[in-house]
């Protein structure tokens, strides 16, 4: 049985949760389902300005190819004339940036526990072959555990 194409209609956007260099993060509802996502929107125009197409293609090629408890999953991807759409896993704990905003400071144990889970998310990336060119605290998601976006991360290990 094949499967329908999704697009933009399918989803209901319900607020912007991250603006980044070539688009905005949405949350979104799956209309048919209920189901809440992140819907990462990137500007062909953007990407195509500042050469970035390729790392673009590398960031959704390693989320489709992670099968990690570590890194972010992908569920959906689909294109228009401008933008191309990444629907992700929701994490409602946000990123490491927000956290530390939010407790100004983790005890030790706290932060032994986030590096720890942040070397495992390095390491699943790097088994697939990348390298992580552009760790930062705005990148590494919370939320129980530590999971990694890839953004900055499509150095192929083979082009190192």
């Amino acid at each position: 049985m094949r499967q329908k194409k999704l697009g933009l209609e399918d989803f209901e956007s319900l607020k912007v949760i991250g603006r980044g260099a070539f688009g905005e993060v949405w949350l979104v509802q799956k209309k048919d389902t209920g189901h809440v996502y992140a819907m990462k929107i990137l500007h062909k125009a953007h990407m195509l300005e500042k050469e970035q197409v390729g790392h673009n293609r590398a960031e959704r090629d390693i989320l489709v190819e992670a099968d990690s408890l570590w890194v972010v999953k992908m569920f959906y991807s689909f294109q228009d004339k401008l933008n191309l759409y990444l629907i992700m896993e929701f994490l409602p704990g946000g990123d490491m940036m927000t956290l530390l905003i939010k407790k100004d400071r983790l005890r030790e144990e706290e932060t032994q526990f986030y590096v720890a889970e942040t070397v495992l998310a390095l390491d699943s990336i790097h088994q697939l072959g990348f390298i992580h060119r552009d760790l930062m605290t705005g990148r590494t998601k919370t939320t129980v555990s530590t999971m990694l976006g890839t953004k900055g991360c499509p150095a192929s290990l083979e082009a190192s």
